[in-house]
């Protein structure tokens, strides 16, 4: 009987933290694709001067709230996937810095729909099990 309870204290617990881990990861992504959607909007705004102070601040910003929780997101998710939204959040920076406006559009919308597949993916829905 010990034995029983003991199992199943530890499933509780693995379903827990499972749980915990989706909750985590979809809360994440969810607020940097609406800090992304901001983004977005300021690029549209000043297409003629994409390096402007709001938009900047407001990619510094994201910038700063991604590397605060990659380390964790390393933890709980396959690293390509971390690395590849690294990636697109840096060149985002270094576009709009760069005052190209036709590439900053493509890296802010490329960013927002790469969230979206994290998204689908993160929680286990039976054809991603199978």
């Amino acid at each position: 009987m010990k034995k029983v309870v003991v199992i199943l204290v530890v499933f509780a617990l693995m379903v827990g933290a499972m749980i915990g881990e989706i909750v985590y990861v979809n809360k994440f992504y969810n607020g940097m694709q609406r800090d992304l959607e901001v983004i977005s909007e300021s690029i549209e705004e000043c297409e003629e001067h994409v390096d402007n102070a709001v938009t900047v601040g407001l990619c510094e910003k994201l910038v700063k709230k991604w590397e605060k929780g990659k380390k964790t997101l390393l933890m709980l998710q396959n690293h390509n996937t971390v690395r590849n939204f690294d990636d697109k959040i840096v060149s985002l920076l270094a576009v709009v810095r760069s005052d190209n406006y036709n590439d900053a559009v493509i890296f802010v919308q490329s960013a927002i729909n790469y969230i979206d597949d994290v998204l689908l993916d993160s929680i286990p829905y039976l054809s991603n099990i199978l």
